[in-house]
């Protein structure tokens, strides 16, 4: 980890490993890299959460200490690859170029300076082995907030309400006009209470473009492709109401 972090933040490093964290959090992740040897470790000693899109689980603790918004627990996630070359490597990472975790935590100061709700970052990690890395996220929990996803699969017999879409489609709508390009617009990145609004996950591949960036539709496309997905699988189907009031979320600046 060359680059220089955000302001707030500072490095750990010991054998093997490179980590950052909130500057309020630098001894509770020192010491815990010490005793565990890994975030996922330590993690792993509270509830698991199943994560969309069979990406395994991300795993929910109480905050040992006051991170950057102060919420009482906060959530690890473990890297893991998707698509076609999650058989081959799983959770491996060619070493090259800026890792994971701090293109996420880069993208998610961004992204928060741009107004935009994104749950903050805590710490991360890095473990190198030769060519290769494995990588953690810690971030602030976003409480009784349930991905689009798990809205949408629950309960099985009723398609999307109104509301719902029309917020999802807020959230997408705020990430175009922040100039932020999420890699995976989809349902299971997008976080909901019952009421309120909408949050965004997975930052680690987004591009955070100049204010005057050009922003296609690609996450609208994506977001709606995952929609019928899932929809499509639970033998629902969305309304042409539900879709309009997707597609005006999008143009809402609420």
């Amino acid at each position: 980890m060359t680059a220089r972090l955000p302001d707030g933040y500072g490095l750990v490093t010991r054998r093997g490993v490179q980590g950052f964290a909130w500057s309020g959090a630098l001894d509770w992740l020192e010491a815990t890299l010490a005793r565990e040897g890994t975030l996922e470790a330590w993690a792993g000693h509270g509830e698991s959460v199943e994560l969309a899109g069979g990406r395994g689980v991300t795993r929910v603790r109480h905050a040992p200490v006051p991170g950057p918004d102060g919420r009482a627990r906060w959530a690890c996630r473990h890297y893991r690859r998707g698509g076609r070359v999650a058989s081959l490597l799983g959770d491996r990472y060619v070493a090259v170029g800026t890792k994971r975790p701090l293109r996420e935590l880069f993208a998610s100061v961004a992204a928060r300076a741009r107004g935009l709700r994104t749950p903050a970052v805590v710490a991360g990690a890095v473990y190198r082995a030769g060519l290769v890395y494995r990588a953690d996220l810690v971030t602030e929990e976003v409480p009784d907030a349930p991905s689009l996803a798990d809205w949408l699969r629950t309960p099985p017999d009723r398609p999307p309400d109104e509301d719902l879409l029309l917020r999802a489609g807020r959230a997408v709508g705020a990430l175009e006009r922040a100039r932020v390009v999420h890699a995976d617009a989809s349902a299971g990145n997008i976080l909901m209470a019952r009421d309120g609004p909408a949050w965004i996950v997975d930052l680690d591949r987004a591009a955070v473009l100049t204010p005057h960036g050009r922003v296609s539709l690609r996450m609208r496309a994506r977001l709606e492709r995952s929609i019928r997905k899932l929809c499509a699988a639970h033998g629902l189907e969305v309304t042409t109401p539900a879709w309009r009031a997707l597609r005006a979320g999008y143009e809402d600046g609420a």
